[in-house]
């Protein structure tokens, strides 16, 4: 038998009983969530049990995917209670915003050297760190381009690298050289764009003006700016806008020249003096001087201010031309081109063609001539040709078939010139207006005319001959006839082409009448080449040529 001291007893019951009712320190949850924008995340530490006594417990990172200073700081904490403290500690995870898609990651703590109370069931918590990415935003492209009647411009501002949550950037138009308000319509300083949670792209809408004015392509610039809500400014932060022209024809918006010279009615013609609508360091003048044709032979094209006329001296020619009309090239290779009825046009390296008709030199010597004649006032047509009324007397009148007073349609007849695109210098001579016989036999009581006039010291010539009155709708015509091919225009008045293997010739009559309204019937006259029968008693079929402007000629086919 073993006695056993009552004292003794008593001190093994009491130790007992602290052992079963001890405390314990652990986590207060085993897992913890927060996005990676919230900071810091608090986790708790608790102690439960009989807390007679003080305690402590170390807490430290044990393990996760997540990288220390990169996703999240924690230094590792002694947590301490006194005796008769239940109270729930806490530590703080500091969680850094990586701006990097990268997915959730984890951070592990552990309970570890723990005294006086010892560590529960709950000795470790794992913080899931959840991937919050505002995104970058930015333009989708640094340039966008709009046809001038696009109507708008839709420029993309993508949000990259994440879309968590609702972010606003601020953005604004700059004009360059499309100006707002005649090319587009400005965005004002602090307009805001806003994306919702989620939304990728958004757009920005500029409304396009169509001015109908031909120039060349303009740009400006939309620029990207503050942003709220967490996302970043990317690198492409401004666009250039380009409004590509989809006007062919420049001439409405370029400044003209308007010959004033008395007696005679002319057309505006383009002055070369102004800025290239391209590039406003460079005139019109100083691009044409770069084509090849003019830089290879050192020529040198100058306008006169006042009849508008271009001329280039080339040895003891000179050209002489008027420009009527340009537009947008399909090319920027510089070259002068000369059409069959020396018609032409001129592309500078900027890609503007600018198209001439032949002009004439010296209009001088030819108006005096015409006032002894009675005859002073001639008109210079946009196709190139001079044309002298026939009567310049008062009109003519006639009774119509209802005995109504009418002009006589006879009183518009007119002479119908075309000069030679170039001059030459010419000796012996004195200056005036003359007419020869045309050199081809088979017009006999045709003409053309020589103008002699005086430039400088010296004495220059230009041929006047008969011509189409327009020749493009002449060819067009021609054209239209089964059979036909290869129109060309040869020398003083006639033109030749091939008709089933054959090559034809017409010569074109000095006078163009207006369409006499008894011929046609309906509001307007058809245009274009019929058969006239034999005008000229030659024994060959002739033609009637009707055009657009409501003028006729006849050419008669040679034999």
């Amino acid at each position: 038998m073993i006695f056993i001291k009552r004292s003794t007893l008593v001190f093994l019951l009491l130790s007992l009983c602290g052992l079963a009712q001890g405390a314990a320190i652990e986590f207060g949850a085993t897992t913890y969530s927060s996005n990676e924008i919230t900071t810091p995340v608090t986790i708790t530490v608790k102690r439960t049990g009989v807390t007679t006594a003080g305690a402590s417990v170390l807490v430290s990172v044990t393990g996760g995917t997540a990288t220390a200073t990169s996703d999240y700081t924690f230094t590792p904490v002694t947590l301490t209670w006194a005796a008769n403290d239940a109270n729930p500690k806490t530590v703080s995870v500091v969680i850094v915003d990586d701006r990097l898609v990268e997915g959730t990651e984890t951070v592990t703590l552990g309970l570890s050297a723990v005294t006086g109370d010892t560590i529960g069931a709950d000795a470790s918590t794992t913080l899931s760190i959840l991937d919050y990415e505002q995104g970058t935003l930015q333009f989708s492209s640094a340039t966008f381009s709009v046809a001038e009647n696009g109507g708008t411009a839709s420029l993309t501002v993508s949000r990259t690298n994440g879309s968590d949550g609702a972010v606003t950037i601020a953005y604004a138009s700059v004009n360059g050289t499309a100006a707002a308000p005649a090319f587009f319509t400005a965005v004002a300083a602090g307009s805001v764009l806003s994306f919702a949670d989620g939304d990728t792209t958004k757009t920005i809408s500029i409304p396009i003006i169509d001015n109908s004015v031909g120039q060349a392509n303009k740009t400006f610039t939309v620029n990207l700016s503050t942003i709220t809500g967490g996302a970043l400014l990317g690198t492409i932060a401004s666009t250039t806008v380009t409004i590509v022209n989809d006007d062919e024809d420049f001439t409405s918006g370029l400044t003209k020249i308007t010959p004033v010279v008395a007696n005679i009615t002319q057309g505006e013609v383009i002055s070369l003096g102004q800025n290239s609508p391209f590039n406003a360091t460079n005139t019109l003048l100083a691009t044409i001087n770069r084509i090849p044709e003019l830089t290879i032979t050192s020529l040198v094209a100058t306008q006169s201010g006042t009849t508008g006329v271009i001329e280039i001296p080339v040895g003891e020619v000179s050209y002489h031309l008027l420009p009527y009309s340009a537009g947008q090239a399909s090319t920027s290779t510089g070259a002068i081109f000369l059409n069959q009825d020396q018609s032409g046009r001129m592309i500078t390296d900027e890609g503007l063609q600018i198209n001439f008709q032949p002009a004439m030199a010296n209009t001088a010597v030819l108006q005096a001539a015409l006032t002894q004649l009675s005859l002073p006032k001639m008109t210079i047509t946009s196709n190139g040709n001079l044309t002298v009324q026939r009567n310049q007397g008062a009109p003519v009148f006639d009774l119509d078939s209802t005995g109504k007073l009418v002009i006589n349609n006879a009183f518009y007849d007119r002479y119908n010139l075309r000069p030679s695109i170039t001059s030459s210098l010419i000796t012996d001579a004195t200056a005036g207006v003359y007419l020869h016989p045309h050199p081809n036999a088979a017009l006999p009581d045709e003409v053309y005319m020589q103008v002699i006039y005086p430039s400088g010291t010296t004495l220059r010539q230009q041929l006047f001959t008969t011509a189409p009155v327009i020749g493009s709708e002449y060819i067009n015509g021609l054209l239209a006839i089964a059979g036909v091919s290869n129109v060309r225009f040869e020398a003083l008045g006639i033109s030749a082409f091939d008709f089933n293997n054959r090559t034809l010739r017409m010569y074109a009559d000095f006078i163009v009448r207006r369409v006499d309204p008894k011929t046609y019937s309906g509001a307007s006259p058809a245009t274009g080449l019929f058969g006239a029968g034999d005008l000229n008693g030659d024994g060959t079929e002739d033609f009637r040529m009707v055009y657009s402007n409501g003028d006729e000629q006849y050419f008669y086919l040679l034999p």
